[in-house]
């Protein structure tokens, strides 16, 4: 079985972009769920025509329906699923469970790309060159001498750190992990362990979350000064209690996503790149 048609299936503009990368590379690209004249009129058309369809990130914001922000119409999941055969390879972000777990009994392969570990690798670069005009939009200082907190050293948390520090701020990393505080101290970063921030005070122009689990509550939050800003840039259930945050008056920004929304060309062409090994691994491209 051969690629023989790509369907971009919903999605931001990064998904259009990812879409144009792939023509690049002389791939046969279709589209549905965009409001353009060069779409499918049908998803049952668009699925039928198809061998590799690429679900957009997040792949759903409602668990009920694809996401799909430039299109006028719901695309539900189950006529997805319904239309998806063992002949196919299904793509997507953030794809859940039960998707997974139906597309499973059916025998469809699928992949979510963004749990591959060169897409994260890739996304920090985007993710951090967001992070600063987050912080340019909303800090009266510059990024150069600022203090700055990253909580995590994850892959997302070492473009980060190292990108603030080239810049000039004074940045803390906050880890867990021996081996991370090994990691830190080569890039001549200050650090300190995660949990001292229940029982320390802290003095930061800004804090960066990059952890998914919550970090900071409000413990914590007591500990910092009342003018920091919080960056929560995890995912779900996220770092920060963000009741506890707004009770206690700070400024926190949710900036989630950031690579589709600040660089949508590059964040298409990095999913481009992360997946295209693994349809070749499958023999699907020449």
């Amino acid at each position: 079985m051969k690629a023989d048609n790509f369907l971009i299936l919903g999605g931001d503009n990064r998904s259009l972009y990812l879409g144009e990368f792939l023509e690049s590379k002389k791939l046969k690209v279709c589209y549905y769920a965009f409001n353009q004249a060069d779409c499918f009129d049908s998803l049952t058309a668009a699925m039928n025509d198809a061998t590799v369809v690429i679900l957009p990130l997040p792949f759903t914001r409602d668990r009920l329906t694809i996401n799909t922000p430039l299109f006028d119409e719901k695309v539900l999941i189950c006529d997805v699923i319904a239309l998806s055969t063992p002949d196919k390879l299904i793509f997507g972000g953030q794809l859940s469970k039960s998707f997974i777990e139906e597309l499973s009994e059916k025998g469809v392969p699928y992949c979510d790309y963004l749990e591959l570990n060169e897409l994260a690798i890739y996304n920090s670069v985007p993710t951090a060159e967001g992070v600063l005009q987050v912080l340019i939009e909303n800090l009266p200082i510059t990024i150069h001498g600022m203090k700055c907190a990253v909580l995590g050293y994850g892959r997302t948390g070492k473009t980060l750190a190292k990108t603030l520090k080239a810049l000039g701020a004074d940045v803390t990393v906050f880890a867990r992990k021996q081996s991370d505080f090994a990691l830190i101290q080569n890039e001549s970063l200050k650090h300190k362990e995660i949990h001292t921030l229940s029982h320390e005070q802290q003095n930061f122009d800004a804090l960066i979350n990059t952890v998914p689990k919550k970090v900071l509550g409000e413990k914590e939050l007591s500990n910092l000064n009342p003018d920091c800003i919080l960056v929560e840039i995890a995912s779900a259930p996220f770092g920060i209690d963000f009741q506890a945050a707004k009770e206690k008056a700070f400024t926190v920004i949710k900036a989630g996503s950031l690579p589709g929304k600040v660089a949508p060309k590059s964040a298409g062409e990095i999913i481009g790149h992360s997946i295209l090994p693994i349809i070749k691994a499958r023999g699907l491209l020449t």
